[in-house]
């Protein structure tokens, strides 16, 4: 499943901000460079993170973006959930395919979308931030 830049830009700027201490605010222009992100697209982003409740932001000489504290415990599908239009790999519905009646491609990538949406809902935003390698090694021993 290949998530949106939208969605990407939305992470980087939620685990940036969670390895943060708590109440410190980070500006749009040094995201937008430390990672290489076009800030009109981040700005945007922004915005939809704090509709969400996310992060909270401020203009001015002290301005900038902060992580709300209750936001850490977000489990990722719930955060990629609300930033990506649709978690669906393949819609064949509308369309006219002569392989259709037939095809279990759409079957068999449903059951890898939902594989992908279960490793998600495990992990937190706040487990993003683990210095050991015991996220990486349940991933590999699933495989």
């Amino acid at each position: 499943m290949q998530l949106t830049r939208f969605t990407d830009y939305g992470l980087r700027v939620l685990i940036h901000l969670s390895s943060q201490p708590p109440g410190v605010r980070v500006g749009l222009d040094f995201l937008a460079e430390r990672f290489n992100m076009n800030r009109h697209h981040l700005y945007k982003v922004s915005q939809r993170l704090s509709q969400l409740g996310w992060i909270s932001s401020a203009r001015g000489k002290n301005g900038g973006i902060v992580l709300e504290p209750d936001t850490r415990q977000k489990n990722l599908l719930e955060i990629i959930s609300e930033l990506e239009e649709t978690m669906e790999p393949i819609d064949c519905k509308g369309i006219q395919c002569p392989i259709a009646s037939q095809c279990k491609l759409q079957g068999v990538l449903g059951l890898a979308a939902q594989a992908f949406r279960n490793v998600l809902a495990q992990y937190r935003l706040d487990d993003l931030q683990q210095k050991d390698l015991q996220m990486i090694t349940k991933v590999l021993d699933m495989a």
